[in-house]
């Protein structure tokens, strides 16, 4: 009689590519652009930023939204186009981010 001898699926190895350095708090939430070489990323040190895959480095400034206090950045979405990123925070607010530019488009809507 032949037993039966359950075959566990292994998970993938994970190989770190990049280290990337600037948030000062944890990332919460991240958006791979069109194109495949960017990312932007969301942390509760209350700011996005714009990433380059290949060197790992930070492209631009920090986005920060100038009339808010310093709120964790929860989650962000990108829209089709890969030119609007939303976020949601920790003060209740969504606000909608200009790729391109980095600045908020739209006065931020409390929910």
């Amino acid at each position: 009689m032949s037993s039966k001898t359950s075959t566990k699926q292994q998970a993938p190895a994970v190989t770190q590519i990049q280290t990337m350095r600037g948030h000062t708090d944890e990332v919460r939430d991240v958006v791979h652009l069109p194109g495949g070489r960017r990312i932007i990323t969301c942390s509760s040190d209350g700011s996005l930023r714009l990433w380059d895959l290949v060197s790992g480095a930070q492209i631009g400034g920090d986005w920060r939204d100038n009339g808010a206090r310093e709120s964790a950045a929860y989650k962000i979405a990108l829209s089709p186009n890969g030119k609007i990123v939303s976020s949601g925070s920790q003060d209740g607010k969504v606000r909608l981010w200009d790729v391109k530019t980095g600045r908020v488009i739209s006065e931020p809507v409390n929910f």
